[in-house]
């Protein structure tokens, strides 16, 4: 009797990510976004405000030490996730880890208004969702489209936050 084997289309539009492997991603967001969160608070509070705002310097370069301080966390924290990414085997990381930047970029001036406590735990669920939601997006095995997908939900992301 003839065994009937079923082979994946190598050509699918759309590269196939398990529920366990989705779920791992935002795990892998919560770290990152936890990581990102306290290396906000340690680089704003003993970093950039000791050195920007010391007496004698301009004004202006102590009052953009949250925005400094932001970036750099994020930069970091992107570093860390892109290492994540790829033990994961996530199709496309660095797509899915500059679309995410991009995304969360201004949103540490959004949640500052907060308690600390509330603030984390907003940046964190807000960065874990942005990890799944960009590990998802860049699975089309057409470049063009991951490239349109991430780009369109950059600007949305971009547009929310007022920037």
């Amino acid at each position: 009797m003839a065994r009937v084997i079923e082979a994946r289309d190598p050509h699918a539009a759309w590269a196939t990510m398990s529920v366990r492997t989705l779920i791992t991603v935002f795990i892998y967001g919560l770290i990152v976004g936890l990581v990102t969160c306290a290396l906000y608070a340690v680089l704003e509070r003993f970093v950039f405000e000791p050195v920007l705002c010391r007496e004698g310097v301009a004004l202006a370069r102590c009052e953009s030490k949250d925005e400094i301080a932001a970036g750099v966390a994020v930069i970091i924290g992107s570093f860390i996730g892109l290492t994540l990414l790829v033990r994961e085997r996530i199709y496309r990381p660095i797509l899915a880890i500059i679309g995410i930047a991009l995304s969360v970029w201004g949103a540490f001036s959004l949640v500052a208004v907060m308690p600390l406590i509330t603030a984390a735990i907003v940046m964190t669920l807000l960065i874990a969702t942005a990890y799944a939601l960009f590990a998802w997006l860049v699975q089309p095995t057409s470049l063009v489209i991951s490239v349109v997908a991430v780009a369109l939900v950059v600007v949305l992301a971009r547009l929310a936050l007022g920037a």
